[in-house]
């Protein structure tokens, strides 16, 4: 069954992310990854002093989760010191700390290095709610280039992305470099919404390896609705759409499958 989408609370990434002896000429394909997650959770709890219960708030996780992540860590950890082995430090199921410096807690190193307040999101107000919000900058799949186009089925083989600025209101295409590819669509069309500068991304489904480039790129997603573009765009700022759980397994072979 495919795993939802689940993201835990990362306030930064660690500024190196290799490791490994210098007197060994080991072969280099000995190595060990460590998630971004699991490096989290070894600086939260061994060296910021946190319990597993304020390490848990922090991340936004139960605390059996966080058990889960630190023991592994520290597992890996003794496997790289022991024997020697490369630690690669990269991937996971993480969002990044979204610079408002005001939820990421005490241990924050944005907050520290002075990156939250000075990436900081201007808020506008809603002109039907008179409520402010968060500018987004929303990826849609579709088939063609006008907001009254329907919102493409297929992820990784709509012909563009419509990325929308809702701060703005400026609208622009991205042709889909991946429309035409005989594998790997999922992955090179969700780079490029990435690359775009998309923070959110609205479609109806989604394969597990695009949902693992949106998802290490700290990415929002949200289902979709049927309709044009510009009606899932109206909804995902009434916060009216869901979150994108269910995530398919893809499909490997060629056509307009993702």
């Amino acid at each position: 069954m495919a795993r939802p989408l689940k993201r835990r609370n990362i306030c930064s990434l660690p500024e190196s992310n290799r490791f490994g002896p210098l007197n060994t000429h080991r072969d280099p394909k000995e190595t060990v990854r460590m998630t971004v997650d699991e490096y989290e959770a070894i600086r939260l709890i061994d060296l910021e002093g946190f319990t597993q219960e304020e390490c848990a708030e922090q991340m936004g996780v139960a605390r059996s989760t966080v058990q889960g992540i630190y023991l592994e860590a520290r597992k890996k950890l003794a496997e790289v010191l022991v024997n020697g082995k490369l630690l690669f430090i990269e991937g996971g199921e993480y969002r990044l700390c979204e610079g408002s410096g005001t939820a990421c807690g005490r241990a924050c190193r944005r907050h520290r290095l002075g990156l939250c307040f000075a990436t900081e999101k201007t808020v506008r107000p809603d002109p039907n709610t008179n409520e402010r919000r968060t500018p987004m900058k929303i990826a849609i799949p579709v088939e063609e280039n006008t907001l009254d186009a329907k919102v493409s089925s297929s992820f990784g083989r709509a012909a563009y992305f419509l990325i929308f600025d809702t701060q703005s209101d400026e609208a622009r295409f991205i042709d889909n470099p991946a429309i035409n590819s005989t594998g790997g669509a999922g992955i090179l069309s969700a780079q490029t919404v990435v690359d775009a500068g998309a923070d959110t991304l609205l479609t109806p489904r989604l394969g597990q390896n695009a949902a693992d480039v949106i998802q290490d790129a700290g990415m929002q997603v949200f289902q979709s609705k049927e309709g044009t573009a510009k009606e899932n765009i109206e909804a995902c700022c009434a916060k009216t759409l869901k979150v994108l759980e269910e995530i398919h397994e893809g499909f490997h072979g060629h056509g307009n499958r993702e």
